[in-house]
C-alpha cells in the first residue's frame, strides 16, 4: 500500500472508531446495555483494525496535524464514555443494593406482621 493510501486507510479507521464512540455515547445516555455491549465488541474489532492501519504507516501519525487532532478527539471521547459508563454502572449497582435492602426490610416487616 502506498503511503498516501495507508494514511487514508488509517484516517478512515480512526473515523470508524470515532463513529462507534458516538454511538456508544448515545447508548450510555439511553442506558441501553445490550447496545453498549454490542458496540464494545465492535470497538475492539475497530481498534485492532486501527492498530493494523497504524503499523502500515511509514511515519508516526502524531506528526500529522489532522491525524494528531483526530487521535486526541477519539481518546477524549473514549475517556468520557468510560467515565459515563462507570457512573451508569455505579448508579445501577447502588439501585440494586437499595432494592435488595428494601426487599429485606419489607420481608422483615411482613414477617413481623404475620407473626403477630
Amino acid at each position: 500500500m502506498v503511503s498516501e493510501d495507508a494514511f487514508a486507510y488509517f484516517i478512515q479507521s480512526l473515523e470508524t472508531l470515532e463513529n462507534l464512540l458516538h454511538a456508544e455515547t448515545q447508548a450510555i445516555a439511553a442506558k441501553d446495555l445490550d447496545t453498549i455491549d454490542s458496540i464494545m465488541i465492535q470497538k475492539d474489532e475497530s481498534l485492532q483494525i486501527l492498530l493494523s492501519a497504524k503499523d502500515r504507516l511509514s511515519d508516526d501519525p502524531r506528526n500529522n496535524d489532522l491525524a494528531n487532532a483526530k487521535i486526541d478527539y477519539v481518546m477524549n471521547l473514549q475517556s468520557r464514555n468510560a467515565n459515563s459508563f462507570k457512573k451508569l454502572k455505579d448508579k445501577a449497582s447502588l439501585k440494586s443494593n437499595q432494592t435488595k435492602q428494601g426487599l429485606s426490610s419489607d420481608g422483615k416487616m411482613r414477617s413481623a406482621y404475620l407473626k403477630n
